[in-house]
């Protein structure tokens, strides 16, 4: 079985895998970041997506093999698009041994 991944957020979507978005992607005139292609242009090229906030995750408690995030505000705070990524739900959908990659860099590692 492969690796189960989620992107949580920041610049760009990942393809290949669950990308974690805020409603504010289906408002009109929403593009991506790193390839400025719309919400249903990412979606029509097979990207996944969980729209969301970020302080309660519909995720199962130890359910991902690896978190990413990518050039996001500060974690555990709120900016005007409201919640940024939150270590603690972070910590709680990672498996034992999972690990938490931000900006390419292991962040974290799940005892």
């Amino acid at each position: 079985m492969s690796p189960f991944r989620v992107n949580l957020g920041g610049e760009g979507e990942v393809p290949g895998v669950l990308n974690q978005q805020g409603r504010w992607v289906l408002t009109r005139g929403w593009r991506s970041s790193e390839t400025i292609q719309t919400f249903k242009q990412l979606v029509d090229a097979g990207y996944r997506f969980l729209i969301c906030d970020n302080l309660d995750l519909p995720l199962p408690d130890e359910c991902c093999d690896e978190v990413l995030t990518n050039n996001v505000p500060p974690f555990d705070s709120v900016t005007h698009w409201g919640p940024t990524i939150q270590t603690s739900e972070v910590r709680r959908i990672l498996k034992s041994g999972g690990r938490w990659i931000d900006n390419g860099d292991v962040h974290y590692v799940k005892p």
